[in-house]
């Protein structure tokens, strides 16, 4: 198995709720129900959850454990971006097994946030330095191993019995012992698949071709929070500034034909996007499919001729200067070479520059762009993440990398995220309607995770992270 960080803390440490895609529901770990607010929430928690070393987690704790979380001195890189950058009041009631959690000012994913947020036990709070080589959680599993860089092994614990989804430590199937192997390249986890000396593993690209040709081997796609789009870069002095020149780009490029140049055969498991949001998060609106630009070259070029640009000789002019973008990319395939080649073909001038991705992210950062793929993979079902790369702050202060200055719409989305429920998804709906109808991004796939299981176990996914997921079926 590869990505060993996140598998081992959530084997290990529970959180207060999780997330169900496929209801588009939170359900609880830790907490049993919950009141939210766009500025608080407050928990009723459970009563039989017990630490590792067998003591009681009780609301105390669990507050003690979320304020050293967003203490600055702790200095968590997620923190803010998880549970907003206001400071947050934790109210602990032992007595009635309840915990409320306000925020100084209102931010609406708060709960999203906290189903990311890992609860240390008071022994890992007391001595952190049993934190750098162990685990002080309330999780399924114990840390029973741990060769940094090779392997960890997880042991399970005889008296979990308070998971999500009704997850019990003496449920059918349930691994006694998982050993996660840190694997570093898709060929070498492909090959030990085929072997049988792996039994699970997240594939991709020619590597998960291979895999799929055994039927034994069993494939779960599982979706993320994310979405990959095409954008232009909006800052004055760019071609790309002008959204009737972004239009016609966007029209130029057939999105399934990039997917097929990125992920080759395994394209059929990924969906086209038709928002900015993916359809599995709350805030997505289906209805603005409508509003995609549509494959057509000639329209491309109708665009462009209508916005005043004259095609001779092959390009296109207007007020003297050549309609030239640079386009940068960073692997994904063919992927870019594809979509410089759609740009080519209606008579745009390209220039291609593929680097790495710190090459990439680079300019970006700097603005020294005109065309890109944008791939935004989100942790949270929230779309205060994935918006805040389009409206808001520009670099260096903020994300806003495709440098939208609207600062209406800015206020517009600050107004969303500081709501919940029905209300926050019309807001959000009127974001993605404006982003959309200025040709702000150019929604392209909505990425999934591929993850290949031999025929020793399943996946039983249902809003749990994949370790809790694993069940033995033999062997």
């Amino acid at each position: 198995m590869t990505g060993t960080t996140t598998p081992i803390t959530y084997a290990t440490y529970d959180t207060l709720v999780q997330y169900n895609p496929k209801t588009k529901a939170y359900i609880g770990v830790v907490a049993k129900s919950w009141e939210v607010t766009p500025s608080s929430i407050k928990f009723q928690l459970r009563s039989d959850v017990k630490c590792r070393d067998g003591s009681a987690f009780t609301p105390t704790d669990i507050a003690a454990s979320l304020k050293a979380y967003t203490d600055p001195k702790t200095g968590s890189p997620y923190a803010t971006r998880w549970l907003g950058k206001a400071p947050l009041t934790f109210t602990a009631d032992d007595a009635g097994s309840t915990l409320t959690i306000t925020a100084a000012e209102p931010f609406g994913a708060l709960l999203a946030g906290l189903k990311m947020v890992p609860l240390v036990c008071p022994a890992g709070l007391k001595d952190r330095a049993k934190l750098a080589s162990g685990a002080e959680g309330s999780g399924p599993y114990e840390l029973a191993d741990s060769k940094p860089g090779l392997s960890y092994t997880l042991k399970l614990r005889d008296d979990y019995t308070w998971g999500p989804s009704g997850m019990t430590s003496g449920a059918p199937g349930v691994p006694e012992t998982i050993v996660l192997k840190v694997i570093n390249s898709d060929a070498t986890a492909a090959n030990e698949l085929l072997a049988g000396t792996i039994d699970v593993s997240g594939l991709g690209g020619v590597d998960a071709q291979r895999v799929q040709s055994n039927k034994s081997i069993a494939k779960t796609v599982v979706a993320t929070q994310g979405q990959w789009s095409v954008v232009g870069n909006e800052a004055a002095g760019h071609v790309t500034a002008d959204p009737e020149v972004r239009h016609a780009l966007f029209q130029a490029i057939d999105r399934r034909a990039l997917l097929l140049a990125y992920l080759g055969a395994t394209a059929s498991d990924v969906e086209l996007g038709t928002s900015v949001l993916p359809p599995n998060m709350p805030g997505y609106d289906a209805s603005t499919k409508e509003l995609v630009p549509q494959f057509s070259p000639d329209a491309a070029k109708a665009t462009l001729s209508a916005a005043g640009w004259t095609e001779s000789g092959g390009h296109w002019t207007k007020d003297g200067k050549v309609l030239q973008v640079r386009v940068i990319g960073a692997g994904w395939g063919n992927a870019n070479e594809y979509l410089a080649s759609q740009l080519k073909n209606i008579g745009v001038d390209v220039k291609l520059s593929v680097t790495d991705d710190n090459g990439w992210l680079a300019d970006l950062s700097s603005g020294n762009y005109d065309i890109t793929i944008f791939p935004i993979d989100n942790s949270i079902e929230a779309p205060t993440g994935v918006m805040s790369f389009y409206v808001g702050a520009l670099p260096p202060a903020g994300t806003n990398f495709i440098r939208n200055g609207d600062a209406e719409l800015s206020a517009l989305a600050d107004k969303a995220a500081a709501s919940v429920g029905a209300e926050a998804d019309k807001l959000w709906a009127t974001v993605q309607t404006k982003l959309l109808r200025n040709y702000d991004l150019l929604p392209w796939q909505v990425p999934v995770t591929s993850i290949y299981t031999s025929p020793k176990v399943t996946l039983q996914i249902n809003g749990l992270p994949s370790t809790l997921a694993i069940r033995r079926t033999k062997g």
